[in-house]
């Protein structure tokens, strides 16, 4: 079956304008991470535009960073942002253009701490995808190292509601231009197919500018949704102990929040 990711993403300065006000959720949780972990090579699969990789360079340390995506367009981004930043830092960070299920990089075996934020994982749609992508990561882990999964904890009244059908349409958020020129609003409806447990979502955005003029556009997202037992599951049979799960960015069990933040651990060798 043929899935929707690519477009949500073409229009990469919209997405970094939506998600800037995550990063004041998750960026403090991500910061912890690296303190309490203190890694020496850490990797960022689905890295995106460098929303996490960035900020995480301004952590006490000096571990490397890899990071890895599918989408050029996000990875020119990254790259623009990082050339702002200290030559020290923009020495530490490597990007990889790749897909997460298939990658197969020259520190294979080293890093430490590998991790997959913000939902990222629900991109994996089929079961070799997932099993794919965590065997590659088991293997691109020393041992002993963390593979860190963040993703939202499903709420069944929300996805009930779009059950084989278009739901009803939400306003996400509303959001003005860093410059001012413009008001974006955002809106979705959905429709969840519990055979497939995905969510097909179609975004509207509409811009509204200063001039008077405005503009709008759609874009399509299918997102897999993972519930703690399969998530958990995936870990087990794919090689992991699991050391933690965290029920949001405050560091509170399963169960308590929002999210479900899986921590596994790679065996030390024998």
């Amino acid at each position: 079956m043929p899935y929707k990711m690519g477009e949500y993403y073409e229009q990469v300065d919209d997405y970094d304008l939506e998600y800037q006000s995550q990063s004041e959720q998750d960026l403090p949780f991500w910061r912890e991470l690296l303190t309490r972990y203190a890694p020496e090579r850490v990797l960022e699969l689905a890295c995106g535009s460098g929303r996490i990789g960035l900020d995480a360079l301004h952590v006490p340390g000096t571990f490397l960073l890899e990071g890895l995506d599918v989408d050029k367009g996000m990875l020119q981004a990254y790259k623009r942002k990082l050339a702002s930043e200290a030559e020290d830092k923009r020495a530490r960070v490597t990007l990889h253009e790749a897909d997460m299920c298939d990658y197969d990089l020259p520190n294979k075996g080293t890093f430490d701490l590998i991790v997959l934020p913000f939902n990222s994982i629900c991109h994996l749609y089929e079961l070799e995808q997932q099993f794919a992508a965590f065997e590659t990561t088991f293997a691109h882990l020393a041992p002993g190292g963390r593979f860190v999964v963040d993703t939202f904890l499903p709420d069944i009244d929300y996805l009930s509601n779009a059950l084989n059908r278009p739901s009803n349409v939400y306003m996400e958020d509303e959001i003005e231009s860093p410059d001012g020129d413009f008001t974006m609003m955002l809106y979705t409806t959905r429709r969840f197919d519990q055979i497939e447990q995905t969510q097909h979502i179609t975004w509207t955005h509409e811009k509204y500018f200063e001039s008077g003029e405005n503009e709008r556009y759609l874009s399509r997202l299918d997102m897999h949704v993972f519930f703690p037992r399969e998530l958990q599951m995936l870990f087990l049979a794919s090689g992991f102990s699991i050391d933690a799960i965290y029920g949001d960015y405050q560091w509170k069990p399963l169960g308590k929040g929002t999210r479900q933040i899986v921590v596994g651990r790679k065996p030390m060798a024998s």
